[in-house]
């Protein structure tokens, strides 16, 4: 995948995560609590949750911010069906919703993926990103980069 449709991607997250969520309380399923390694505390982390058939360029199955100016940066996503999920993610520094890139298409902000895979030139295969989530949950550690 190019990296310009990543990042295309990855601004429909951003606005989709940007939308009021439903509240998550109470619901039944697993929680994935992501555990952010960011450089600069400030901004938002924007985050997707993926199924594999929304990977390469579908829909995620959940959506979520994480504000990146406490010093423990996280999110818990509550209410999911044990599976195998995947996370991509990027920090909005300048508070536009959006994932900000050069003329090029390179990101100029933080972003980071499941399991800090990367791709070689775009977003990493799903077998390196996705990871199980059983329903006792799982917790996944990312670092932005």
């Amino acid at each position: 995948m190019e990296m310009p449709q990543m990042f295309r991607i990855l601004f429909a997250a951003a606005l989709a995560a940007a939308q009021p969520l439903p509240a998550l309380a109470g619901l039944q399923g697993a929680t994935l609590t992501i555990e952010l390694q960011v450089k600069t505390h400030q901004g938002r982390v924007m985050i997707a949750i993926y199924d594999e058939a929304g990977w390469q360029g579908g829909k995620p199955v959940r959506v979520a911010m994480a504000d990146a100016a406490p010093a423990r940066v996280a999110a818990e996503i509550a209410g999911l069906a044990p599976g195998r999920y995947a996370v991509k993610l990027f920090q909005d520094l300048d508070g536009d919703g959006r994932m900000g890139s050069n003329p090029f298409g390179m990101p100029t902000e933080p972003f980071g993926f499941s399991r800090d895979a990367m791709g070689a030139a775009g977003q990493p295969a799903w077998a390196d990103a996705a990871f199980e989530v059983t329903a006792a949950g799982a917790t996944q550690t990312i670092t932005l980069r």
